[in-house]
């Protein structure tokens, strides 16, 4: 499947939404239903610690939100999965997720899982606007 087939496409390439620059688009795999299936299973965690959150409403900066993203997770070269549910679901770097964050995430609507191909943390974006970010041993 191409980006354009993909059914959330439109949140980065209709102007009514956002256009993102060709390169970044091609950093953004879709994923077959199969696979996002297998994404959506491994986005359930278990953790004992706290989790550090970040409220998109309160910060509505973007830029602050990014900042914080960052901090928690600083390897932008990381691969990570973006699941919506069982059947929809990218592979993209941790740059480009942070840089566009809010064209992943529509507030009111997603609840998203982002699960690292590798790594022991998930982060969750919950559609009353906040993030969630939780790591274990």
């Amino acid at each position: 499947m191409t980006i354009q087939e993909f059914p959330l496409a439109w949140r980065w390439t209709q102007s009514s939404h956002a256009v993102l620059p060709p390169d970044v688009l091609a950093g953004i795999r879709p994923l077959s239903p199969t696979e996002a299936a297998q994404v959506q299973k491994s986005s359930t965690y278990q953790h004992n610690g706290p989790a550090d959150s970040c409220s998109t409403e309160d910060e509505a900066d973007e830029a602050s939100v990014r900042t914080w993203s960052r901090r928690v997770q600083p390897d932008l070269l990381a691969r990570i999965f973006i699941s919506w549910s069982e059947d929809l679901a990218v592979e993209t770097s941790w740059d480009i997720f942070t840089e566009y964050w809010s064209d992943f995430c529509y507030p009111s609507s997603d609840d998203v899982a982002i699960i690292p191909v590798a790594g022991s943390w998930r982060m969750f974006y919950h559609h009353f606007e906040e993030f969630e970010f939780v790591t274990w041993t």
